[in-house]
């Protein structure tokens, strides 16, 4: 049950950050697309700065979200 529980509150945080790191689906669907993209490929389109920011707002943005669940799961488990 507390994992369930830790799932639960780490998708509702990642739900309600999604404002805060993207503006709209269509900053976090590039976002996404520089994640999947190499970066070499990113440099010789001129896009490297596009291709860091983007990667990195994706990665702080689930890191986020797995900490809290992670922070809940720890909270919720008994000692």
């Amino acid at each position: 049950m507390e994992t369930l529980l830790s799932i639960i509150v780490g998708l509702a945080t990642l739900k309600f950050s999604f404002k805060i790191f993207f503006n709209d689906f269509d900053d976090f669907m590039a976002c996404v697309k520089f994640w999947f993209t190499p970066d070499i490929v990113s440099v010789f389109r001129g896009e490297f700065e596009h291709d860091w920011w983007g990667e990195l707002k994706l990665f702080v943005w689930l890191a986020f979200g797995v900490l809290v669940g992670y922070a809940a799961h720890q909270f919720l488990i008994p000692s």
